[in-house]
């Protein structure tokens, strides 16, 4: 029997094709699985927005508790300047932020108060710290007071500063007190 050239080119070729379409197919099914990836990774981010876990974590609680207990841990050292912080959106200042007190018979300067803080301890994501407040270097108080560092997503950001994530944040114990005012 005698073949036909042209037969077996023919035949060659439809094979030919027949694997480029399967190739083709593969790649697209391939980009369909990403695409399709992609579209739920976008879902779930959108879906996870703004999500805490701090509810979750029992540190959260344990940082709640000893905020309560730190108001209480303050040693005064000077009890006039402290209760001039105490009482400070109370207190008229010039334009400098300075005022006369007559009790120090002095001119206070709120930018003169700042203090100095150590971390006495780190526990997973709870750490006490010791902070200790001063008013023209002389140590007036020492306060104890906490940090919990959790964890949330929130996709931050514009068009044209960009987009990125926020993952961790830190609260302290002043920020309980401003939720409680709110």
């Amino acid at each position: 029997m005698k073949k036909n050239i042209q037969t077996h080119e023919a035949d060659y070729k439809l094979t030919q094709k027949f694997l480029e379409y399967a190739n083709c197919a593969d790649a697209s099914y391939t980009s369909l699985k990403y695409a399709l990836y992609l579209i739920f990774g976008i879902f779930v981010i959108a879906l996870l927005n703004g999500c805490s876990f701090k509810s979750i974590d029992p540190q959260y609680y344990e940082f709640k508790r000893l905020c309560k207990k730190a108001e209480d841990e303050v040693t005064i050292y000077n009890e006039d300047y402290w209760e001039i912080i105490e009482k400070h959106s109370d207190i008229e200042t010039n334009d400098r932020g300075c005022f006369y007190s007559q009790k120090l018979k002095q001119e206070i300067c709120f930018g003169n108060f700042n203090y100095k803080s150590c971390t006495e301890y780190e526990r997973g994501s709870l750490s006490k710290l010791s902070i200790k407040r001063y008013y023209n270097n002389i140590h007036y108080a020492t306060q104890i007071g906490y940090n919990y560092k959790y964890f949330e997503l929130y996709l931050k950001g514009d068009e044209g500063a960009g987009w990125h994530w926020k993952t961790s944040n830190i609260l302290i114990c002043e920020d309980l007190k401003n939720e409680k005012r709110h």
